[in-house]
């Protein structure tokens, strides 16, 4: 059984569910490159934090999910997570 409390998770842009607990957030790129920039830029990101997000994407979007660790709870590590995520996708954009 769990004692890690959950922790009322809010990024801007991104959708928190409860069940199972995770934020998630569509977004959208105007050509293939900057999609793939985004990718490439949240590979990195992922190796360097050890969190490796569920992803969906085609030719213009990309929908990263991030799920809460094992015992069950979203946590400040998963939020701060989705704001360097936040980040990443602005500079693709402004490149």
């Amino acid at each position: 059984m769990s004692t890690a409390q959950t922790l009322p998770i809010t990024v801007e842009g991104w959708d928190t569910r409860k069940l199972p607990p995770q934020l998630t957030r569509r977004f959208t790129f105007e050509s293939y490159a900057q999609t793939r920039q985004f990718l490439d830029d949240l590979a990195d990101l992922s190796e360097k934090n050890g969190n490796y997000p569920n992803l969906h994407f085609a030719k213009d979007f990309v929908t990263v999910t991030i799920a809460a660790p094992d015992d069950g709870a979203l946590n400040a590590a998963e939020g701060e997570f989705a704001s360097q995520v936040n980040g990443l996708a602005a500079r693709v954009v402004q490149a």
